[in-house]
């Protein structure tokens, strides 16, 4: 009877131990940035991630897309290689006016990952 309760227990341990290591571990996660009506103007968008809730420049991840005038979505999405948890996130967008001139933007947002897709909105930000 002892030695199987050890057992449970030594199981149990280890699948705890599992778990925690499981969540530090990088999965895809889908992050939408929202342009809305505003894509029409955006010709780039950058994106930097970095762990924590920081004034970093050390970015773990980063990412470039870039549009032809008037073909950017509405909707962005990425897939960073991220374990769950807390980032800073720096959007750059560069967007066209009516005289096309290029105007550009820099965004910091604290987002945290896991759970789902994260919606990061942005259609506010976009230079006029």
């Amino acid at each position: 009877m002892k030695k199987r309760l050890f057992r449970m227990l030594g199981m149990a341990a280890v699948l705890m131990v599992a778990l925690y290591f499981a969540r530090q571990w990088p999965k895809d996660q889908t992050v939408h940035y929202v342009l809305g009506d505003a894509a029409t103007r955006v010709e780039e968008v950058d994106a930097r991630w970095a762990p924590g809730i920081a004034a970093t420049e050390d970015w773990t991840r980063e990412a470039s897309f870039r549009y032809e005038p008037g073909k950017a979505p509405r909707i962005v999405t990425h897939e960073p290689r991220l374990p769950d948890g807390d980032y800073t996130v720096e959007i750059e967008i560069v967007a066209a006016n009516q005289a096309h001139e290029r105007n550009e933007v820099v965004v910091r947002k604290h987002v945290v990952l896991g759970g789902g897709a994260t919606s990061i909105q942005l259609a506010d930000a976009v230079p006029q």
